[in-house]
């Protein structure tokens, strides 16, 4: 029974060997994808860093980076966990280049600055004798791999070494930065006095937007005076200084290179900590290369949006903050205005008259006190109209005098009223609307209205005209059609002389309108190329997002490996 169980545990082992290789090789076809489409592209670093990854997936290598500054005592702190001087150090800068350790037979592989990692035929292999020289020669070699027995590791651990991240060369800074891709967890190692210095949490800031567990080690804790500050007055100090930088850790550990028996010295802890993560290793490479991948098409699509920002800044200008609906609607309404100015004499004159129209159409020009007025004057022309007894003909004239004026009174007043008012503002709005319109019009305008004289009634009258019932509304309304009459020939003949002055007006506005619409088709334009612009950087989101792994998540506590209660998250 117990060779059966041995047995199904082996099947069990070699499944998931199985299972594990398999999904190694589709992971590495799906970067090698990704690779050729970053290169096709022209972002040969970024398809660079994804040939990194497809190396170290193959691999199946944790790799643990230490950074920090020069002083921190970084170097040391790796050459301790190695058991001997693998790196160069001291209180200058020293390895000016990324060096990774592998626990293995003694060898030195050295990457020139034009060769590349994976196999590369420029890399040359030595012997460890000269490697602390090899180490400063940050100009001709961009890489070291270094084999020595370093039983920490075991046969899955890498330790990298990253350049000095107050470097002045900006060759060092940029090399640890574009090392952290291949880190699974960073250690970022920090003076004691000098945790909370501006440099130092910037750093951390950079390092912890990666998402990689970030373990954060205060070496040199032999300088810790506690009457000077309690312990754990400090930590907070540095706890609360994390926070406001928005640095997220895995965990914070004192150390101290030089006084090992120091009681607040976490160095087992710390062989603990990296024996756990090496324990981890799986989870934590899988999601290592989830977070590498995607923070390096997060940075291929940023710089994408750089390079486009020159661009996208001219056109934005160009565009003057108008929306492209809006800019369209006003181009068809230019075009439409445009089209429309040949035929404007023509449709204004027909306007005014269309106005003109409605308006004596509605206006009522003869009420009842004024019919009576009318009719009673027309009554005093009829033969054999007396009043009194003794009516002679000249009370008879007297009386006709007094009704006419009394009817010419009334009329005068519909007439002010009803129609030169409305009639002057009619055709002020009209000439307005056309800018045609002048102050020292309005008086023309009066002095072109109809003069209706007592006279001019009085002929009205005809012999035979009836003074009540339908006769005389008949006579009403045909004399209120005839002064209407000639009210509307007298202001559009005064509108003439206003639409003479229109065609170097429409002349002047038609070349204002291809002003505004070339202006406006700028605009489109502009918006146009913003709008591709922004359909080429969600295609190239797209196109990556297609060729990229899900986001993997780590469970909780994996971070934390198999690391004692001693020290902080």
């Amino acid at each position: 029974m117990k060779e059966a169980i041995d047995c199904s545990g082996g099947g069990d082992v070699v499944g998931a060997e199985r299972e594990r290789v398999e999904q190694v090789a589709a992971g590495v076809l799906a970067l090698r994808l990704l690779e050729e489409r970053l290169r096709q592209w022209g972002e040969q670093k970024s398809a660079q860093i994804v040939a990194d990854l497809r190396v170290k997936e193959q691999a199946d290598e944790l790799t643990l980076a230490f950074c920090g500054h020069f002083s921190a005592g970084k170097s040391s702190m790796i050459n301790k966990l190695c058991g001997k001087a693998v790196l160069p150090s001291g209180p200058v800068p020293t390895s000016a280049n990324i060096v990774s350790i592998r626990s293995g037979a003694p060898q030195v592989l050295l990457h020139p600055v034009d060769g590349s990692s994976g196999g590369n035929p420029g890399v040359i292999k030595t012997t460890p004798d000269r490697l602390q020289d090899y180490c400063r020669q940050g100009t001709e070699y961009s890489a070291i791999e270094v084999w020595e027995d370093v039983p920490v590791l075991g046969e899955h651990g890498v330790l990298m070494d990253t350049p000095g991240v107050d470097s002045t060369d900006e060759g060092h800074q940029a090399a640890t930065r574009s090392a952290l891709h291949l880190a699974d967890a960073v250690f970022y190692v920090m003076d004691y006095n000098h945790v909370q210095s501006e440099n130092n949490l910037a750093f951390a800031k950079s390092l912890s937007d990666w998402g990689k567990p970030l373990y954060l080690i205060i070496n040199q804790i032999d300088k810790h005076r506690e009457q000077e500050i309690p312990l754990e007055e400090y930590r907070q100090q540095v706890e609360s200084a994390l926070r406001e930088w928005g640095i997220h850790s895995a965990g914070l550990l004192f150390t101290s290179l030089k006084v090992e028996g120091h009681p607040l010295n976490q160095w087992k802890d710390l062989l603990a900590l990296i024996s756990g993560l090496l324990e981890q290793r799986q989870e934590l490479l899988e999601y290592s290369l989830s977070r590498s991948i995607h923070h390096t098409a997060d940075a291929v699509l940023a710089d994408y949006r750089e390079e486009q920002q020159e661009e996208r800044a001219a056109l934005l200008e160009e565009a003057g903050g108008a929306a492209a609906e809006a800019v369209e609607a006003e181009l068809l309404a230019t075009s439409q205005e445009e089209s429309s100015l040949d035929a404007l004499p023509e449709e204004a004159r027909m306007d005014l008259r269309s106005r003109l129209d409605a308006l004596l159409g509605n206006t009522n020009l003869m009420p009842a006190d004024l019919r009576d007025a009318a009719g009673a004057y027309i009554e005093s022309l009829q033969p054999g109209f007396r009043r009194g007894l003794l009516f002679t003909a000249a009370k008879r004239e007297k009386e006709q005098g007094a009704r006419l004026l009394h009817w010419h009174s009334l009329q005068q007043r519909e007439i002010t009223a009803q129609l030169e008012w409305h009639t002057l503002q009619l055709v002020r709005e009209w000439a307005e609307g056309l800018e045609l319109w002048q102050e020292e019009a309005e008086p023309l305008l009066k002095q072109a209205f109809p003069a209706v004289s007592q006279q001019w009634l009085a002929d009205q009258v005809k012999p035979g005209t009836g003074a009540s019932g339908e006769a005389l509304l008949n006579f009403c309304r045909t004399l209120a059609a005839e002064i209407k009459a000639q009210f509307r020939r007298a202001v559009l003949a005064f509108g003439e002389p206003l639409l003479d002055a229109l065609p170097p007006l429409v002349e002047e506005r038609r070349a204002e309108l291809t002003r505004r619409r070339a202006a406006l088709q700028r605009q489109a334009q502009a918006l146009a190329a913003l709008a591709a612009l922004d359909r080429a950087a969600a295609a190239r989101a797209d196109a990556l997002a297609a060729l990229l792994p899900p986001r993997r998540t780590l469970t909780p506590g994996a971070a934390r490996g198999a690391a004692p209660g001693g020290w902080r998250a």
